[in-house]
């Protein structure tokens, strides 16, 4: 069977989240204190998403 979804998820703010709004992905809901932030000090809310093939 083919592939008809894709999932991601980014830390909110990030500067991939941008990218993948251009690419056709949707916000599905965010995760607060989910991704460790890349100084590796807090947790990050992430923001899940989706794109429908």
């Amino acid at each position: 069977m083919p592939r008809s979804l894709l999932t991601l998820d980014t830390r909110i703010c990030d500067h991939a989240q941008a990218l993948y709004l251009s690419l056709g992905y949707v916000v599905a809901g965010s995760i607060p204190a989910y991704a460790l932030a890349p100084a590796g000090d807090r947790l990050d809310a992430t923001t899940i998403m989706y794109k429908q093939l």
